[in-house]
């Protein structure tokens, strides 16, 4: 139950991340460090889109689904979002050791970030896993 109640936490932070990304795409610009292009209008379009939209509506579909399903099928749930997120760790991880200029401490920043979110949204099902084991 703790592990569910974890992760329910750190899913309702990633949904927030999404919303307020959806509503002010120039926060999520600043927090990202990236800029649109000049004369592109479509760059707060991607932020709304992929960190906002995607964000939100990803993290908030596994927070409903992990406590309206069965407790021993809801954990399952949290899988393809964790590795999601352990995808964009070890992608920035490939990009310190083979981009020129990307090993720096804020890039380390967000690889620590990036693991321990998929780290704690998988929470329930790694809990599963070992109820099983114990008690099979």
């Amino acid at each position: 139950m703790i592990a569910q109640v974890i992760s329910s936490l750190t899913l309702a932070f990633g949904a927030w991340m999404g919303l307020f990304a959806m509503l002010k795409p120039d926060w999520i610009s600043r927090t990202v460090g990236l800029t649109p292009i000049e004369g592109h209008a479509e760059g707060p379009s991607e932020f709304r889109g992929t960190l906002g939209g995607l964000f939100f509506f990803s993290h908030l579909t596994t927070l409903v689904l992990l406590w309206y399903l069965d407790q021993m099928i809801a954990p399952i749930i949290v899988i393809p979002l964790a590795a999601a997120w352990a995808g964009s760790g070890i992608g920035r991880m490939l990009s310190i050791w083979r981009d020129e200029g990307t090993n720096t401490r804020q890039n380390w920043i967000w690889v620590g970030f990036e693991l321990g979110f998929s780290a704690l949204i998988i929470l329930p099902f790694i809990m599963m896993l070992r109820l099983i084991h114990i008690t099979g």
